[in-house]
């Protein structure tokens, strides 16, 4: 062990130092490369900001500032709205631009700009002094007018010349970005090739024992879990070994689980057959025949006699577990015919099932042991009558059987303790969690027992079947 890890650590050193030796040179070069094309970028951001600026000021200056003066100089307004904070404003745009200005030419019409705006500011000064309105009109055409044209045509010059920086600063940029994919691609080509020689080595010494991990898999999937130790050098390696062997013993053990759970199964359909027929429900048909026939009520026990025979007759099926669903109503019928003669006072019921469902297939003892569940659990715990109404519902390629009784219900708490025995399959004899587990094991999961109930009202139990089983050879 200390070995395969000694191993695995100098097959890392061995990886990083290819690594170093690669990257690092890639990565001084590249950041030359990309420090050149982010100065660059910079300026073409500075450039494009003072564009932006200067042409803003440009369109906006020379109208709004020769507006205001004229309605000074004629008098129509007074010199408090003489436009020196817009003068202002624009000097101090021009000493933005001049913070992020760096070519001589720009420079100069900057310096111009920033003359050209003192002076306008002293001219203002001066015509407000100036009494005479011609005199005023005069000084208005002759040095403000011309002052504001002349601050208009530098900053076109300026613009210019911005304009003509940034077409070389966009190709130098094209220039830098074309060096870059070139270095880039020489760089990936040399990477490519050092690593593919390494990759080779590496594919050699882990490709065996995968293969070998493989083969393994797939006698797995054979069925065949007896997995031999796969001999690697990498540590990685190994520990997948060790997993996929350990999960070959974990699916082993639940297929075991799977075949007893089945066993288990076989077990409760034979503990079903064997109850079909409850020594105390025969002794008490009986005892009820030879009180009939004692009573010279002879009619009623030979009709307790013939359902009685057609009970025996179903139960026994030749031995079949699976038997048509209109077999099964004859058989709970003849349960209930006999349970009525006993009961008669108490118990009335009555079977609605469509004749397209009669020749559809289903496991034996579906039905009656939920019609005897709702005579004994409650029709009897309740006072007066109660009736049974058993129902078949077409869902399509589905059904359902609905057992409904108006008997006694139960209270939340004992119908949460049956829906537990359901969900769980929990076995106490033949009840209805057996029932249930039945339809799971030929239908599967997604079918089942559903049952409500509502105490002193009655209660409904309802088997969701297919009509086509999953797994019909399971008897």
């Amino acid at each position: 062990m200390w070995k395969t890890e000694r191993k695995k650590r100098k097959l890392e050193n061995k990886i990083r130092s290819l690594l170093l030796t690669t990257m690092i040179p890639v990565i001084l070069i590249m950041t030359v490369l990309l420090f050149m094309f982010w100065q660059y970028t910079k300026q073409y951001s500075k450039l494009s900001h003072n564009l932006a600026v200067s042409s803003e000021f440009n369109l906006n200056f020379k109208d709004e500032v020769d507006a205001r003066i004229y309605y000074v100089a004629i008098g129509s307004r007074g010199t408090e709205t003489l436009p020196y904070y817009i003068v202002q404003e624009a000097r101090d745009t021009v000493d933005r631009l001049e913070k992020s200005t760096g070519r001589k030419e720009s420079m100069k019409s900057i310096y111009n700009l920033q003359s050209y705006l003192s002076n306008l500011q002293e001219y203002m000064t001066e015509l407000t002094e100036t009494k005479r309105y011609d005199d005023r009109i005069s000084f208005l055409e002759s040095y403000i007018y011309v002052c504001t044209s002349l601050i208009v045509e530098e900053m076109q010059n300026y613009i210019y010349q911005e304009s003509m920086n940034l077409v070389q600063i966009e190709s130098q940029l094209g220039k830098t970005g074309r060096m870059l994919a070139v270095g880039m691609a020489i760089l990936v080509i040399l990477t490519v090739l050092i690593l593919l020689r390494r990759f080779f080595w590496f594919s050699y010494k882990t490709t065996e024992p995968i293969t070998e991990i493989l083969s393994n898999v797939k006698a797995v999937g054979k069925g065949n879990f007896d997995m031999k130790k796969v001999e690697a050098d990498s540590l990685e390696i190994q520990e997948l070994d060790i997993g996929i062997r350990k999960m070959a013993e974990r699916i082993k053990l639940l297929l075991e689980n799977v075949k007893e759970e089945q066993r288990i199964q076989h077990m409760t359909e034979l503990q079903l057959i064997q109850a079909q027929v409850s020594p105390h429900f025969l002794y008490n048909t009986l005892d009820t025949i030879v009180w009939l026939i004692e009573g010279g009520q002879d009619e009623d026990a030979l009709n307790m006699i013939t359902s009685l025979s057609v009970f025996f007759r179903t139960s026994l099926s030749k031995g079949k577990d699976i038997i048509t669903l209109e077999e099964e109503e004859r058989h709970t019928l003849s349960y209930l015919e006999i349970q009525q003669f006993r009961y008669r006072d108490i118990l009335d019921f009555e079977i609605q099932i469509p004749e397209s469902l009669k020749q559809i297939l289903v496991p034996k003892l579906t039905l009656q042991p939920l019609a005897e569940n709702a005579l004994y659990h409650g029709i009897k715990n309740k006072r007066g009558k109660g009736k049974i109404l058993i129902e078949g519902i077409d869902l399509g390629e589905d059904l359902i059987l609905r057992v409904t009784d108006t008997g006694q219900g139960m209270t939340k708490e004992r119908l949460q303790e049956v829906q537990t025995a359901i969900e769980t399959g929990e076995r106490k004899g033949f009840g209805l969690a057996a029932v249930s587990e039945r339809i799971h094991l030929y239908y599967g999961s997604g079918y089942g027992l559903k049952i409500s109930s509502k105490e002193g009202e009655g209660t409904v139990m309802e088997l969701y079947l297919a009509k086509k089983m999953q797994n019909e050879d399971v008897s």
